[in-house]
């Protein structure tokens, strides 16, 4: 970069000080050829600069990749780039397990740089895919996971892209799509394409025969008014639909390398072969179209064309005589009409990209993590060593778990801080990244394709009238409307329910979790329930039904009072710890207690 700057600085001054020299001797053409000269090497230098500056700051964009990716291993949350996005109000399970903020799964999974990126792996973890779509992510992901050049270029060209990008890009890009996707304005006005395939040449040649000397200054006039009074009337729309195709072609054209990156690939999964085909990498499809680089390129020296307008000096001669508006008009219709239509299907493919390279990340950064078996087929959940994704390897206490068949739930007990919730919620985040085509946190992971629902989190409201309890009542039956409505082609629900029913008497509560449970059970899906309430499931027909399972805790009577092993263990528990935990907090008993 420094040396660039300082052959500029070179050149400047010798180009000053030679062409100073050659006019004080009198030979101004020779002066005035090298003024010519280095000003195209100037020119020259400023891109070879520009590109000197891309490359560098490439690189360190792929070593701060690299860095994230030690601190997404030790889950420092701190050293990672936040994910946008927040979680979509009454989703089944993104709330209660963790899907956005800070130490979330997208903020350890989020890898992407582009809007489409974060778009395609949001869709991926809110909405299950079938067992053969699983199948081909699955392919790409151990693929692209020993692909780290790849994965690295990648990342870098996203995060490029998104550099300097205006706040409201996808907004913009979807006004670009829309005109990319309407009809050509031209079309409507063929007179005027018309009079400037003839009226253009008729300029040139009266300007010519005028500095020739062979025709009067009217010969001259004529042409160039008619000229003036044709495009008076249009002109104005004219510049009307290239700020349309203008306004968000600044994000689109920023995808040109990245999706030159995508199309030189030469990763040979289904799902990226697949990739690769829709930006033009099949042989018979390039016969007849451009390749989507190749066809960003054009888009963006059309653009460069049409923004002659914003100078008037330039500008004015241009339309006038040459009718450049029009031309270029048409230029920029000739390529929608080529590819307006393809524009979104390649962005499309650069979400799925990215999208796999996150899930990609995820996979070389756990080589541990095995892909599950998403098997349509099976009628439980069955995990061995199953862990929660979001702790960092250390401190994840793994357990073997089986969750069905139907018309059984999976009871777990335990005392407060035991692991019962963090066991609920390990069991619904590997499920959400076995349904998006991702490695799980366990040994082994066999399931069938399920909808994951939750009832885990919920928040009382004073503006709509809602008191804890009916929130709770209200999250319980849209998890029981899941179990009773899968459809015929949907998957049988997979339910997560946390302490039934929090905010009541415990006589009511065990009554109305009891009845809950019920329904459920009557239903094709499988679930796992927690609770304190040890005589949650004494009711004769729920004891035959109910697979308990419990975390227990040991007294230390040394500082630090408790301690746990987060192992699960056959059978109800039998301890609590709820009056330690008072006396801990520096609460103990009062009087009278």
């Amino acid at each position: 970069m420094r040396v660039y700057g300082r052959l500029r600085l070179a050149l400047f001054t010798a180009a000053i000080v030679s062409a100073w020299w050659l006019f004080a001797a009198g030979r101004d053409t020779a002066a005035w050829l090298l003024l010519a000269g280095a000003a195209v090497a100037f020119g020259i230098l400023v891109g070879r600069q520009r590109s000197a500056h891309r490359e560098m700051r490439r690189a360190e964009l792929m070593a701060d990749f690299n860095r994230e990716g030690v601190a997404r291993v030790a889950r420092q949350w701190d050293d990672l780039p936040p994910a946008p996005g927040a979680a979509p109000r009454d989703h089944d399970y993104a709330v209660d397990l963790d899907l956005y903020g800070h130490a979330s799964l997208l903020h350890l999974v989020g890898v992407c740089g582009t809007n489409p990126g974060w778009k395609t792996l949001q869709a991926w973890l809110l909405n299950g895919a079938d067992a053969d779509t699983v199948a081909l992510r699955q392919e790409a992901v151990r693929e692209m996971a020993g692909a780290l050049d790849f994965r690295d270029r990648l990342a870098a060209e996203s995060r490029l892209m998104a550099t300097g990008a205006s706040e409201d890009t996808d907004a913009s890009t979807e006004h670009f799509l829309r005109w990319a996707e309407s009809d050509p304005w031209l079309k409507g006005h063929r007179w005027l394409w018309m009079a400037s395939l003839v009226l253009a040449p008729v300029n040139l040649a009266a300007i010519t025969l005028y500095a020739l000397g062979t025709v009067p200054t009217p010969v001259l006039a004529w042409p160039l008014v008619i000229s003036a009074l044709v495009l008076g009337w249009k002109l104005k729309a004219i510049h009307g639909v290239f700020a349309e195709a203008d306004d968000g072609e600044s994000g689109v054209r920023r995808y040109g390398p990245l999706l030159e990156h995508l199309h030189g690939t030469t990763l040979q999964s289904r799902h990226a072969a697949s990739i690769r085909r829709r930006l033009g990498a099949d042989s018979e499809a390039a016969l007849h179209s451009r390749a989507a680089p190749e066809e960003i390129t054009v888009l963006r020296r059309l653009l460069d064309m049409a923004d002659v307008r914003r100078s008037p000096l330039f500008h004015l001669p241009l339309a006038l005589v040459l009718h450049w508006d029009v031309h270029v008009l048409a230029a920029l219709e000739r390529w929608k009409a080529r590819s307006g239509h393809r524009v979104r299907d390649w962005l499309d493919a650069v979400g799925e990209a990215e999208a796999l390279a996150a899930l990609s990340a995820l996979a070389a950064d756990h080589p541990d993590w095995p892909m599950p078996m998403l098997d349509p087929g099976a009628r439980t959940v069955r995990a061995r060593a199953l862990g929660h994704p979001l702790l960092a390897p250390d401190n994840c206490v793994r357990n073997d778990i089986e969750i069905g068949p139907a018309g059984s739930f999976l009871l777990v007990t335990g005392s407060n801080m035991s692991g019962k919730s963090t066991l609920l919620r390990a069991v619904g985040l590997n499920a959400v990244l076995a349904q998006a085509g991702a490695p799980v946190c366990a040994g082994e992971l066999r399931m069938p394709p399920l909808r994951v629902v939750t009832s885990m989190r919920f928040e009382d409201s004073l503006a709509d009238g809602v008191s804890f309890f009916m929130a709770g009542l209200q999250r319980l039956k849209m998890v029981v409307d899941a179990a009773q409505s899968p459809g015929s082609a949907a998957p049988r629900a997979l339910y997560l329910l946390d302490e039934i029913l929090q905010g009541t008497n415990s006589a009511e509560r065990r009554i109305a979790a009891r009845t809950v449970l019920r329904h459920l059970l009557e239903t094709d899906a499988i679930g796992a329930v927690t609770t304190h309430d040890l005589s949650l499931a004494d009711a004769e027909d729920l004891v035959a039904r109910a697979v308990a399972v419990h975390f227990t805790e040991s007294v230390d009577e040394g500082a630090d009072g408790l301690s746990f092993d987060y192992r699960l263990r056959e059978g109800i528990a039998t301890s609590t710890n709820a009056l330690k935990l008072l006396e801990m907090a520096g609460l103990g008993r009062g009087p009278g207690s």
